[in-house]
């Protein structure tokens, strides 16, 4: 039976959130999405409601808790071909936009 080692430490631990929406998210770039470091602004509100503001659009939305929550692993390989696996992030909520969202001009 082959083990793996998987690495978890709390203190270099990021927050991460999904992101859920309806239909799909398309850019004028010939990349789409990869490589930017910026495409909305998400404000959560003080009611548990979030905005995400995406050029003229805005949706709005909520933050929804992870039934189970997911793990965000980076992949190690040691020199002699050993592989072992550091836990990231800890997913735990999403941000969930299920209307179309609106033009503001």
């Amino acid at each position: 039976m082959s083990q793996i080692e998987i690495r978890y430490k709390k203190a270099r631990q990021r927050e991460f959130c999904l992101l859920e929406a309806q239909g799909s998210l398309e850019t004028d770039g010939t990349g789409g999405l990869r490589g930017q470091q910026k495409f909305a602004e998400i404000e959560r509100l003080d009611n548990g409601q979030v905005l995400m503001r995406i050029g003229v659009h805005r949706a709005q939305g909520s933050l929804v808790k992870l039934k189970k929550p997911l793990a965000v692993l980076k992949k190690r390989v040691a020199d002699d071909g050993s592989i072992s696996y550091d836990i990231e992030a800890v997913v735990k909520e999403k941000f969930l936009f299920k209307l179309r969202p609106d033009v503001v001009l």
